[in-house]
């Protein structure tokens, strides 16, 4: 009977004390598994300290070189161009020289072909030819003449070229004289152009060369000598042949 009542015993030790012991394991169990599962996982066996560590800055902006800025520097708007002014015309006055000029035979391109113009009234040049000592005067031009073996007849210019005067002068309306000598040859041409005297000077003697170098005298036996002055008047700019 007493081992009945020992095997009741155990029994009942069995029943009310290992179950809540094996319940309460298995919630450790559940509890160490899920702590497992929410840590994080370090590799290498843990945190490892470093040692020796550099820390490395980025280098400042380096600074353009003032030769870098001038290259890299917009390049400057071109100049404006230069302003166009009128030459400075020459001043009426001005001391004029009193000698007189003696230039030698001038050459001047013809450019402006003969005109036959009328030799009645103002509008004629004309001068004296001969050899000897003499003077008079020319219808228009106003030519006095002198030269060697001179018979008193004038010479007279069959036709005329007018002077293309200086359109400078003309605006200023200048007036002058150009005095030459120049040589009519046996065909009625003209030939050594010399200039005598002019005034103003420096205005009006190249359009009086060119001009007289066009002119047409009578033919002749031998060439002949004409010493002329040319009026330069302003109303003649009228009829400047225009280009």
């Amino acid at each position: 009977m007493r081992a009945s009542l020992v095997a009741s015993a155990d029994a009942r030790w069995s029943r009310f004390v290992v179950p809540p012991l094996l319940g309460l394991a298995v919630a450790l169990l559940l509890f160490w598994w899920m702590y497992q599962l929410i840590q994080p996982k370090i590799h290498g066996g843990g945190v490892r300290a470093l040692d020796n560590v550099e820390v490395v800055t980025p280098p400042p902006p380096h600074d353009e070189t003032q030769d870098q800025q001038l290259a890299n520097a917009p390049a400057p708007p071109p100049d404006a161009p230069p302003a166009l002014t009128r030459p400075d015309l020459p001043s009426l006055s001005s001391a004029m020289a009193t000698a007189p000029l003696d230039a030698g035979p001038i050459s001047v391109p013809v450019t402006l072909g003969a005109s036959g113009l009328s030799l009645t009234g103002a509008s004629g040049f004309a001068g004296f030819a001969g050899r000897g000592a003499g003077g008079g005067a020319g219808g228009g031009g106003g030519g006095n003449g002198t030269g060697q073996g001179f018979k008193g007849k004038p010479l007279v210019p069959l036709s005329t070229a007018r002077p293309q005067m200086p359109d400078w002068a003309c605006k200023q309306k200048i007036r002058g004289w150009v005095e030459v000598v120049f040589t009519v040859l046996p065909s009625g041409h003209v030939s050594d152009v010399k200039l005598v005297d002019a005034s103003p000077r420096g205005v009006f003697e190249a359009a009086a060369i060119e001009s007289i170098s066009n002119w047409i005298y009578d033919s002749g036996d031998h060439a002949r000598e004409v010493k002329q002055r040319v009026e330069m008047n302003p109303e003649d700019c009228v009829y400047n042949w225009k280009q």
